[in-house]
């Protein structure tokens, strides 16, 4: 004969109910499950001519109650280490308005689009640049060819060997040159003002000169020059209202729109010129041949359609452009006043007047 015990069953669906919150709980201690279990084993093969007092009953889940309690406060402890874990990281609006010298050697990819890797030239040099993901399996490599000193973009459009697109996440860049003596790796560490935050696959990143740099990646912190005259102490936000003069012209190609409205150059007289659309590696994409007859004396502008040399439509990006004259007298430095600051492909740029042009701050010669 088989007595179950008075509301073993209802026990047995309370063990039930807490062993599926607890699935994920380690085995190798006492927890609610294994507490439970016990104690509807005890009742289910109790001795029916001597059952458990009503007492003991009431200790064993005046026991489990206490248990409760336990795991609950050991929950509560775990919630209290995580939010002083996350009040200690680093507040990175602090940085802003300080300068900063910092690596910048990762990209994130976010909804397919890489953001802007950076590196520069102290000669002319044979360029190589490798992509790896974050297991550091090499995803793509890059050769940007033999390219002059400057500064440039690592000019990656998110895709592996194959041509896929690959997934979201965070990806490093290694950049190597050879300028006569052999490859060796380039430092990719950048210095300059923090302009401001941008968020880049959930991740903060401090705005230097148009890039963005990780502040785990920072190697020295210091309050800017005093001297408010000098660019290389402002950050965007000091540029607005004020009137600059820029050597660079770039522009932004998105979609079927092109920032600026033209290449402006000034000639001495009229003369044949040469432009080069280039890509962020210093790559041609397109070069037009303009006749003397076609040029005035003083400003000219020419409207790029955004084509390359084989009249496709270029994808989306920054751009720059060469113009040359047999004279060598052509000038290139444009003026006006920061009406704006616009942010394309993760980078900052600032927005200049009526022309409506884009500038980065490493191309600015003069403020005013």
């Amino acid at each position: 004969m088989t007595i179950d015990a008075t509301g073993s069953s209802s026990l047995q669906k309370l063990s039930g109910a807490y062993q599926a919150r607890d699935t994920e709980e380690k085995e190798d201690y006492l927890g609610r499950e294994d507490f439970l279990t016990m104690l509807v084993a005890q009742l289910q093969n109790q001795d029916p001519l001597n059952p458990m007092e009503g007492s003991d009953f009431s200790a064993q889940l005046a026991q489990f109650s206490s248990l409760e309690q336990l795991l609950n406060l050991n929950e509560s402890m775990k919630s209290m280490v995580t939010a002083f874990e996350n009040s200690s990281e680093v507040d990175v609006t602090g940085f802003v308005g300080k300068e900063v010298t910092g690596e910048v050697n990762s990209i994130e990819v976010e909804s397919g689009t890489p953001s802007k890797g950076y590196y520069e030239l102290s000669k002319t040099s044979e360029v190589m640049v490798t992509i790896y993901n974050s297991e550091g399996n090499i995803v793509k490599t890059l050769y940007p060819g033999q390219l002059g000193p400057g500064q440039y973009d690592v000019d990656w459009d998110g895709t592996n060997y194959q041509g896929d697109s690959v997934e979201d996440g965070s990806y490093s860049y290694e950049v190597v040159a050879d300028s006569g003596n052999g490859f060796a790796t380039l430092s990719t560490t950048i210095s300059g003002v923090v302009e401001g935050i941008a968020y880049q696959g959930g991740k903060a990143y401090l705005m230097v000169d148009g890039f963005p740099v990780n502040p785990s990646s920072l190697v020295s912190v210091s309050e800017p020059s005093s001297d408010t005259g000098d660019s290389a102490s402002m950050s965007m936000m000091d540029y607005l209202g004020k009137n600059i003069s820029y050597s660079d012209h770039i522009m932004a190609v998105d979609g079927e729109k092109i920032s600026g409205d033209g290449i402006r150059f000034n000639l001495n007289a009229q003369e044949d010129v040469a432009i080069q659309i280039l890509d962020s590696n210093g790559n041609e994409i397109n070069r037009f041949e303009i006749l003397a007859e076609d040029t005035v004396e003083g400003e000219n502008v020419f409207q790029w359609d955004g084509m390359d040399n084989a009249s496709s439509k270029v994808s989306d990006g920054i751009y720059s452009c060469s113009v040359t004259s047999a004279s060598g007298s052509v000038e290139t430095t444009n003026s006006g006043e920061v009406t704006g600051i616009k942010s394309f492909k993760g980078a900052q740029y600032l927005v200049v007047g009526d022309h409506d042009d884009i500038v980065t701050l490493s191309s600015v010669t003069e403020v005013k």
